[in-house]
């Protein structure tokens, strides 16, 4: 079970046992940045707005009394975005739709060559995003 150098470690089961062997074996910055680190997470886990909004709020004021730069760095850019994550911890959604449907926007444009008028622009989107099979059609399209 040991090694040369003497007997392994326990296996730390619980998150106490993790929490106080980091506080053991870093800096306490280091530790502190951990647990508040972690504790944003289990503000994050929650659903209920009220309750992330206090959480988190709370949060950022006792991170931006500690003395972890880079943790005050985050807890000024949650404070910018506050609104924002507060409604992601309920919908869980990102803006990775709104990006994919820009995405189809520009290669309609670039495909459009210099047709202004915004018909045809819906038009050679829909051809884009609608993904149809013209081989019926046109053997020669694929």
């Amino acid at each position: 079970m040991g090694s040369a150098q003497g007997p392994r470690p326990p296996f730390c089961a619980s998150r106490i046992d993790l929490d106080a062997l980091i506080a053991k074996a870093a800096s306490r910055r280091t530790a502190r940045a951990w647990l508040y680190r972690e504790h944003l997470r289990e503000i994050l886990d929650r659903k209920q707005i009220n309750v992330v909004s206090r959480l988190l709020k709370q949060w950022c004021s006792n991170v931006l009394r500690s003395k972890v730069e880079p943790m005050k760095e985050a807890a000024r850019m949650a404070r910018s975005h506050f609104d924002g994550i507060v409604a992601w911890t309920q919908t869980r959604q990102t803006n990775g739709f709104i990006e994919a449907l820009n995405g189809l926007f520009q290669a309609a444009r670039r495909k459009a060559r210099g047709y202004t008028r915004f018909t045809t622009m819906r038009t050679v989107l829909f051809l884009i995003a609608g993904k149809l099979d013209f081989t019926r059609i046109n053997p020669h399209a694929a």
